[in-house]
């Protein structure tokens, strides 16, 4: 096979690549989905019990698929509606809600409500609930819960089976990362072409681009 026919042919492969991102880039380059988790209201529970059910909670709404937003990212810039919302006031909390959601651009927004209801010191028993709002349908989930705190993992796997795995997915288009894909490509295309060239300079100057031992035979 000649030596100029390596390079061309690994240009034109990867050309065909570049216009097959360029082809099936959709109309559309996002479809992202926020979730959010305000946070909890608790009372007479054990402070190692809140950190407890605050660290469940947390790594429960917080998933990959969703662009995520932590209580911590919320009191940066939304503290005022996050303190209406955990006052927990029947008559203005889907509004609160709401407001948050529109505030901080949120599909859907979760947060816990529980109290200890139990007249055992050494036993802590959770009775509350988990809300999920919706901003599209301006309506809330409800997940009850009433167990003792050691249960709290079944609620966590019910909870999201119901509430969690239900969200939709954020959908990323190749064009968010069409510049790192041929950036990729250009870099391979420079060491391919460079080890082509290499060989074709060897062919060039006498060479069959191959190593060849120059040592004198050895007599007999």
């Amino acid at each position: 096979m000649p030596y100029w026919y390596k390079p061309i042919s690994i240009f034109l492969s990867i050309n065909l690549v570049i216009a097959q991102v360029n082809v099936k880039k959709p109309q559309k380059t996002t479809g992202l989905v926020h979730v959010a988790y305000v946070g909890e209201s608790m009372a007479n529970i054990p402070e190692s019990y809140e950190k407890l059910v605050h660290q469940k909670m947390l790594g429960l709404v917080n998933q990959n698929y969703y662009e995520f937003y932590s209580p911590k990212d919320l009191s940066e810039t939304h503290s005022q509606y996050l303190d209406k919302i955990l006052l927990n006031k029947p008559d203005s909390l889907i509004n609160n809600l709401s407001n948050l959601a529109v505030a901080a651009n949120l599909d859907y927004i979760f947060v816990t409500y529980l109290d200890n209801i139990s007249d055992d010191p050494k036993r802590v028993m959770l009775k509350g609930e988990v809300l999920r709002y919706k901003s599209e349908s301006n309506q809330i989930y409800r997940y009850e819960m009433l167990s003792y705190a050691e249960d709290i993992n079944l609620h966590t796997q019910a909870i999201k089976k119901e509430m969690i795995d239900t969200i939709p997915h954020s959908v990323h288009s190749i064009g968010k990362n069409r510049t790192y894909i041929l950036a990729g490509i250009a870099i391979i295309l420079a060491f391919a072409l460079s080890q082509s060239f290499s060989d074709l300079g060897k062919y060039l100057s006498g060479g069959d681009g191959s190593e060849k031992d120059t040592s004198p035979p050895i007599g007999n």
